[in-house]
């Protein structure tokens, strides 16, 4: 479902390298299935078939002192959209976060993705439109 979400986006216009199946399942490995994870993750199902995952990491957001929970991706597959699968995650979600002590669900969204804003516009997010997300490789 990775390479399905990075097709998407491609197709939505993001400039991104070729997705690399076995390169992207040995950093999920190394990153998500080790002594310390640095992630959590959910697949979602319908009719015993894989149709969504979430994948989402704990963290502190400083400007309001709350627990948070980030959610780093959060995809389904277009055949199973708007049946509510989406809402059923972001429920989860929330409800992962109050187990542990977290106040806030954080996430990006792709600025040319006018599908996802309306989506969690719908849900009653509020956008961040003071603040760019930035990234520096280490």
């Amino acid at each position: 479902m990775a390479e399905d979400f990075a097709n998407y986006l491609v197709a939505l216009g993001e400039n991104r390298v070729a997705f690399d199946r076995d390169a992207s399942l040995a950093q999920l490995l190394k990153h998500g299935f080790c002594d310390k994870p640095l992630f959590s993750a959910f697949i979602a199902e319908a009719e015993g078939l894989p149709v969504g995952y979430a994948i989402y990491n704990f963290g502190f957001w400083a400007d309001s002192f709350q627990g948070m929970v980030f959610i780093t991706d959060l995809f389904v597959r277009e055949n199973w959209r708007s049946q509510g699968i989406g809402q059923l995650m972001i429920r989860e979600l929330k409800q992962v976060g109050r187990n542990n002590d977290c106040d806030l669900l954080a996430w990006t969204v792709w600025a040319d993705n006018p599908v996802a804003q309306d989506f969690y516009d719908k849900l009653g997010a509020t956008p961040l439109n003071d603040e760019i997300f930035m990234k520096l490789d280490i």
